[in-house]
């Protein structure tokens, strides 16, 4: 069963500033830059279990917008079919020291109502052809060529790592990958040596060394794993005493907080990586342009 950090949170102070459109056949939460800026790529966001209704990945998005005129997507690649973010109180309850046990079976049973069937309805088989033909067709509609980026979180975590492996499936008519920078936060489901083993392109992950779905052992595994991987820029964050789910569902009610801090740089982390990454995407390109 997943850990209760998973389904624990707070919702984020703060009004989503973005618009809602249909984009590639997905219904897609839209955070742009402001009115006269030129943006230097687009993020896809591929979010946790509580999807794109969760007012907190609204936020996220937007912080990346504003933070480095980003334009960002938030597509409902659950369709429809996110966790119930009263799973979060149910789990809370549950896991609750201090709640009395005549309740507990209560809430197991209206945590597992809730939660049993979104993991059926988005397992990864069903959500994976949704994330890359989304995609496929922002890179064919991608008129002026920014770079892409992808950051997933928790359930999305396995979704953007599995984009750095080299398959037909990860890229693009024209052979190009599909996704130029891939951020990781805290991801679940992950089989370290297959899904980390088979990493071919660059990756950051942000990730708490008290993270009940992936372990520290695991996470240490994979950092070795990936830095053994010469040829490939990667790196892994690990914030001490963060649990699962820390960048999206930690408390930001207090600024001065623990919690709110690493939040906060685990969005650093991932605004500068797509960044960096970005300015070699650009680089790369102008080298090529010129030598035509």
């Amino acid at each position: 069963m997943a850990c209760p950090e998973c389904f624990t949170g707070h919702i984020n102070p703060g009004t989503p500033t973005g618009h809602w459109e249909t984009i590639h056949g997905l219904r897609t939460y839209v955070a742009k830059p402001a009115p006269g800026k030129s943006t230097p790529g687009i993020i896809v966001i591929i979010p946790d279990a509580f999807g794109v209704d969760f007012v907190n990945n609204q936020i996220l998005a937007d912080h990346y917008a504003s933070a480095a005129d980003f334009l960002v997507y938030l597509p409902d690649f659950m369709d429809g079919n996110a966790a119930p973010v009263r799973t979060m109180i149910n789990m809370a309850h549950l896991w609750d020291e201090t709640e009395s046990w005549l309740f507990k079976p209560y809430y197991l049973i209206a945590m597992l109502f809730d939660f049993l069937p979104h993991l059926y309805r988005n397992r990864f088989t069903v959500t994976w052809p949704r994330v890359t033909g989304f995609l496929k067709e922002l890179h064919a509609n991608n008129a002026d060529a920014y770079p892409v980026g992808v950051a997933g979180f928790c359930w999305g975590g396995l979704h953007a790592i599995r984009l750095t492996h080299e398959t037909g499936e990860t890229i693009t008519a024209s052979g190009l990958p599909l996704a130029d920078a891939i951020f990781a936060a805290h991801p679940s489901s992950v089989d370290v040596a297959a899904d980390i083993g088979n990493v071919r392109r660059n990756l950051s992950i942000a990730i708490g060394d008290d993270d009940a779905v992936m372990g520290i052992k695991q996470v240490r595994q994979a950092e070795l794993i990936l830095a053994s991987k010469s040829d490939i820029d990667s790196e892994v964050i690990i914030y001490p005493g963060a649990k699962h789910g820390f960048s999206i569902r930690a408390s930001r009610v207090k600024a001065d907080s623990v919690e709110t801090r690493q939040a906060a740089e685990a969005e650093e982390q991932a605004v500068s990586w797509f960044k960096r990454r970005f300015d070699a995407v650009s680089r790369t390109r102008q080298v090529v342009g010129q030598s035509k």
